[in-house]
């Protein structure tokens, strides 16, 4: 088995009185981040004018579909530096976009500090970022000590605490609040509803081409070594109540189709379903030239032994069975994560990561 290297290892409701009548007074409307940080610097800006509205639609798929502000429309009076990314799409969007990240919360197997992979920019763009809780419970009265002029975040993830994010002070005002619709496959339209707030549409588009190139390059290098046709691909999670097949409309299937790997959907719904309940007696469904396997909390490889002892569907499984990061694969939803799963691709197929 071929194993690619490892690179990345209360209630709202009840503060939510106290957190209207905290202030963000005396905040500085500065226009660079953090102090010495050389995060947040003017070279990265379009230069476009302030105020400015968040629309719906401000933002939109390949479809035409809307992944922009679900809400209300945003409006932005002075161009946001202290970014709260209660949602890991934008936690790695405003670093890749050199912003101040002030306020995360942590999503399943994140652990309680931003994790490993998103490498130097965590420091330089997120040293003094606060942990403000769980994502499906952040604390309201944190995020106001955080002192953000903009959050950010998903409509399926906060939705129910969108007014008490609202009524969190900024001097005089309120701070604004962008949502997307969803996160996981739209993270590419969410990268750019994020910079289109802070003025770095230029710079996200960049990232993203470059990330598009590098992409196509290592699938392309893939297919002349396996004689000219793209290899089929899978990805089976692990989680405690239940094993999932991601399918194409995912984080990780966005990434597949991006390099023009072959991954079969099995949905009756692929347009919607971003995975699939797999039952030990669909276990065949996942197979593949290439499977990779996580695990969410624990180690895909020793999960995989256990699962095969139980489950004797596990001994016709054709397919390359590599185990890879969790955290990376799954959770991480943004650009930098994106490069992380090109990573472990180039390296799985042994391949030019193409950098």
């Amino acid at each position: 088995m071929y194993t690619p290297t490892s690179r990345r290892l209360a209630a709202a409701a009840v503060v939510a009185a106290a957190v209207l009548s905290l202030s963000a007074c005396g905040q500085g409307q500065t226009t660079t981040g953090a102090t010495g940080s050389g995060c947040d610097t003017a070279g990265n800006l379009d230069g476009g004018a302030y105020p400015r509205t968040i629309e719906k639609g401000a933002v939109r798929d390949k479809a035409g579909a809307n992944v922009g502000t679900v809400v209300d429309p945003a409006t932005i009076t002075t161009r946001p530096v202290r970014i709260a990314a209660l949602d890991q799409t934008f936690v790695d969007a405003a670093l890749v976009l050199d912003t101040e990240l002030v306020a995360y919360t942590t999503y399943q197997s994140m652990g309680e500090k931003l994790p490993a992979f998103l490498g130097a920019a965590a420091q330089t763009c997120g040293g003094q970022a606060v942990n403000i809780g769980n994502l499906q419970t952040p604390d309201i009265e944190k995020l106001a000590g955080a002192r953000p002029d903009l959050i950010v975040s998903a409509q399926v993830r906060h939705e129910k605490q969108y007014e008490q994010f609202k009524g969190i002070k900024l001097g005089s005002g309120t701070v604004p609040v962008v949502f997307s619709q969803t996160t996981g496959a739209t993270w590419k339209e969410n990268l750019l509803l994020l910079a289109k707030a802070v003025d770095k549409e230029s710079l996200a588009q960049a990232k993203l081409t470059a990330y598009q190139d590098r992409a196509a390059k290592i699938g392309a290098a893939i297919k002349a070594k396996n004689g000219g046709t793209a290899p089929s691909v899978s990805l089976l999670r692990f989680l405690p109540k239940e094993d999932r097949l991601m399918q194409r409309v995912s984080f990780v299937g966005d990434i597949f189709a991006d390099t023009g790997l072959n991954q079969p959907d099995k949905s009756d719904d692929p347009k919607n379903d971003f995975a699939l309940a797999l039952s030990p007696e669909r276990l065949l469904d996942a197979d593949a030239d290439y499977i990779f396997l996580t695990s969410n909390g624990e180690d895909a490889a020793a999960q995989r032994k256990a699962a095969a002892a139980a489950n004797p569907l596990w001994n016709q499984l054709k397919g390359k069975i590599t185990p890879v990061d969790d955290l990376v694969w799954l959770t991480s939803v943004g650009l930098t994560g994106a490069n992380a799963v090109l990573d472990d691709i180039a390296e799985t197929f042994g391949v030019d990561p193409a950098k």
